[in-house]
Order: structure tokens, then sequence, then C-alpha cells
């Protein structure tokens, strides 16, 4: 009997170890989703990358002039990268950060030409995706942040700062998607105090052709630096799929109310 048991035990263990699923670590090539990014525009992204890929979204460069000054107030960063890794198949860690910002003020309000150049800070996120991510119409994140502050000194504010944002997108259909992000940062203002800083984007976003598509896009948060007022700005871009893991973008800002500026970006975003 003894001898019986011990068989069985055995058949029925050899038996579930041959029926049990290998553990995937990565999601294999023909079952991820469609690529999705967070840029280039500002309303962040529903979708969260695949399990065990790799994807990194690169702002190559991006130059920003102030339009409000009778001095000129400019800035410039190159290769700013966002890597990101799928943990889950509904959760991705993020980390950004931007190698090189440049900023120059010439014939400033005491008549005075300044220039700072360096690194920018660390940021880290982590998006749980909700609903959504492998099909249906409608779909939801949340993303929940903190900026580690290691800019080099009067390129950042040398403050901790964090938020959270709730990204939403619809298929329209016809080719049209609605997203909208809804976000609160406790942000800091020029006396260095900290300050609640919520804010809303919704973004138009249009298929041209299966590899082309373009976007147009609101924004606005609340800004307390001197004074009190709502950072408004109307964007525009396109992007352009050249594989299903690669795509080029190219994006104009007009922050049109507060700190009025133009800012024009290109960069892209590969998965692997």
């Amino acid at each position: 009997m003894k001898y019986s048991l011990t068989t069985l035990l055995a058949a029925c263990t050899c038996s579930f170890g041959l029926a049990a699923e290998p553990i995937e670590f990565k999601t294999k090539a023909e079952n991820v989703r469609e690529m999705s990014t967070d840029r280039p525009d500002q309303t962040e992204g529903a979708f969260t990358v695949p399990k065990g890929w790799f994807q990194v979204e690169v702002g190559a460069v991006s130059y920003s002039q102030r339009l409000d000054t009778d001095f000129r107030d400019e800035s410039l960063s190159f290769g700013e990268i966002n890597f990101k890794y799928g943990l889950t198949n509904d959760v991705d860690l993020q980390v950004i950060w931007v190698p090189y910002n440049q900023n120059r003020q010439d014939g400033g309000p005491e008549d005075e030409n300044a220039s700072q150049a360096g690194t920018g800070d660390v940021v880290a996120r982590v998006k749980w995706n909700l609903v959504g991510n492998d099909g249906g119409p409608f779909a939801m994140s949340l993303l929940p942040y903190v900026k580690i502050p290691t800019a080099t000194h009067r390129i950042g504010n040398d403050m901790w700062e964090g938020g959270l944002y709730l990204n939403t997108e619809v298929d329209l259909g016809g080719g049209f998607t609605l997203g909208n992000s809804l976000f609160a940062s406790l942000a800091v203002d020029d006396d260095d105090e900290h300050y609640l800083r919520p804010g809303f984007t919704a973004v138009l976003g249009y298929d041209v052709t299966d590899k082309l598509a373009a976007y147009a896009e609101i924004f606005t948060a609340y800004q307390y630096d001197a004074e009190r007022y709502w950072q408004t700005a109307l964007d525009v871009g396109v992007t352009y799929a050249l594989t299903d893991n690669l795509m080029l973008d190219l994006s104009v800002f007009w922050f049109f109310r507060g700190d009025e500026s133009i800012q024009p970006l290109v960069g892209f975003s590969w998965r692997f």
C-alpha cells in the first residue's frame, strides 16, 4: 500500500508538471499589443509596455523661446529619455532624465546676460493600467511619480516634487481617439514653497494612414510663481511608425497664457 501511494503521488506530480504552462517572462512578439507612447504630446497614455519588454522614448531636441519678454529668453535640451520596462501585463516602470539642458537670457531685466547648462532631474514613475489594455473602446491608467532633485544647480530647483495622473483614452471610431489626463502635483514656487498644482489635458488624435497620425491638444495647469495663473497651451504634432516598434515624432507647443512661449520638439520611440 505504501508503495502504491508513493507511485500514485509521483504520477500525479509528473502529470501536473507536464500540464503546467511554462512561466512567461516576456510577452511573445506575436501577442504584443500595438505600440503606445507618452510622447510627443503632454497627455500621458492609458496603455503600458507589455510584460518583459523595454521601451525608450527620446526627445532628441527640444527648444523653447519666451514670447512675452523684451529680451531673449530661451532654453534648449538634448536627449531627454523616458526609459520604460513592462513589469507585468498591466504595470510598467519608468525613469525620465535629461542629460543636457541650457537656459539663456540676453539683455534681461538688469541688462545682464545669463546662461546656465547642465543635467536635469530624475523622475521615477509607475503606470498601472486599470482597464482596456488589451482591447475595447475605453482605457484608463494611474501614473504616480516623484521628481528626485539631481539637476545641476539653477537648472533645477533642488527640491523634491511629485504627483498623480489619471489618464483615459476613448476610441471614437473613424480613426479618431480622445485622450485625457487629469493630474495633481506637489510643485514648488519661486520662494521654494510647495503648493498644489492641478491640471488637465485633452488630445484629439487621428490616424491619417496606417503609419501616419496627427493630433491637436489643449493643456492647462495651475502655476504659482511671482503670481498665480493658469498656464495654458495649444499643441499640434504628428507621428510616423517606421515599424511596429519604432516611431518618429514632431510637435509644437504654444503656451499662450502665463509664461507665453513657443516650443518645437522632435524625437523617437523604440520598443524591444
